[in-house]
Order: structure tokens, then sequence, then C-alpha cells
């Protein structure tokens, strides 16, 4: 059983023999109509999360509909409990994007093992994503304000022998592109924004990995690793607060 927090799940279709094993396995358990009304009464009062959806002959098109409608809400997770797997309906399921598709009879551990499954990914999924997007924005800030450092232009000048390409991101020692990983382009991005200003290994840390569990060290030796393999040194230290890159005096 899910350890965490007692998982609620809602039951679209009439089994009473269902919702007594599932609630064997500690979940909370509701059943509802096959009816979007019903659905959308039952997210907002029982805040389910995961809801099964029993589909049938005569009421197939109505089910699958609900599951679209839960695949466009994208707020949980779903899956068809059926006794027909004929490919004709299977086919039509799929195309709403659920997280699982039962047939009966079926193995109540298996169902238990899914519904697990499907809550813990989804959620997982879920976090992903939402990194994700707070990473886009800081990127597209970052990226702003790096552009803004000098308008209409496509490159910085560093120092002598290197500048900054804005077009691709890449940096350029005597016009030749430094070969660079995805967090060695996030490191000078993030630099190259801040151009001139010492920038603390939390902000680095969070730009470059956005992870919680690296420390100070992993920036070090990323800097360190870097710096070594370039032609030149840029990557200057401020000894206990961070890094920066040095602006080109006028």
């Amino acid at each position: 059983m899910n350890n965490s927090s007692i998982l609620k799940v809602l039951i679209i279709g009439e089994d009473k023999r269902l919702d007594a094993s599932l609630k064997n396995y500690g979940y909370s358990v509701f059943s509802i109509p096959n009816n979007i009304l019903e659905l959308q009464n039952a997210l907002a009062v029982y805040h389910p999360d995961v809801v099964l959806i029993t589909i049938d002959v005569k009421s197939s098109d109505e089910s699958l509909s609900l599951g679209e409608f839960l695949h466009l809400l994208g707020s949980i997770p779903f899956m068809y409990l059926s006794s027909y797997a004929k490919n004709s309906l299977l086919f039509k399921a799929l195309k709403t994007h659920p997280h699982g598709y039962h047939v009966k009879p079926y193995d109540i551990k298996s169902l238990y093992a899914s519904i697990e499954c499907a809550f813990y990914c989804f959620k997982k999924g879920q976090k992903y994503q939402t990194t994700i997007h707070q990473l886009r924005r800081e990127y597209e800030s970052i990226k702003k304000r790096a552009f803004n450092l000098k308008s209409n232009t496509s490159k910085i000048k560093i120092c002598d022998c290197y500048q900054y390409k804005f077009e691709n991101y890449s940096l350029l020692y005597q016009n030749l592109e430094i070969n660079m990983t995805k967090k060695e382009r996030s490191l000078i991005m993030l630099l190259i924004a801040e151009l001139g200003t010492i920038v603390d290994f939390e902000h680095i840390i969070q730009f470059v990995w956005n992870d919680d569990a690296m420390t100070h060290n992993d920036v070090r030796t990323l800097v360190w690793r870097f710096n070594k393999k370039i032609p030149q040194p840029i990557i200057q230290n401020a000894s206990g607060i961070g890094y920066y890159i040095e602006s080109v005096k006028a």
C-alpha cells in the first residue's frame, strides 16, 4: 500500500466488488455514474488521485469522452477497465492517452500495482514539467539580460581572445568555437549574462543543475575543468563567494 498517504480512487461506473477490493488495500474509494457532470462534480468535491473508468459496449463512447476530458484537463492520471479488448476499442482508448487499460476479469494485485505506478509516474512527470518550465523562464530571463548587454549585435567581446556568440550561445577563441558540455554552456551563459558581476555558488547550482544535492565543490570542479580545457582561463574566482567573468574595459 502507498505509505506516504491514502490514495483517493474515483471509479466511474458501478462495481461494488471492485470498491471493496480496493478499500482492502487502504484506498479511499468513491463511485459515480458514467456522466460528465458527475465527473466534474466529483473532481471538485473529492479531489481524487486516480480515476478508473469502466467501459461497456453500450456506453463506450461516453466512457472514452470522459477519458478525453481527463487527458485535456491534465491534472490527474486515469485508467480504463473493460471486459473488451478488441483492437478497434483499444485503438480508440489509446487516442485519449490513458495511464493503463485493464481487461476483466483482472487480478486485483495487478490493478493495485498499476494504480500505484500510474500515480507515482504521473506525479514525477508533473514535477519534471514544473522544473522544466521554471528553468525555461529563468533561461529566457538570462538570455534577455545577456542580449541587452549590447543591443543589435550577435557577439560580445570578452577579452582580446574570446567572444561570446548569442546565436547559439557559444564561446569563441580567436573565432574558433570552444567545445562545451551542456553544464559548461549553462555556466558560461549565466556568467556572460552577469558579466563583470560575481555570481554566487547557490545561483550557479540552481541554474546549472537545479539540484539541492550539489555542493560548492561541484561548482569548483566544473569551473576548474572548464578553465583547464580552454587555451586561456576566463572564469575568475571570488574566494568563498562564487565566480565571474570580467567585462572588457571601454
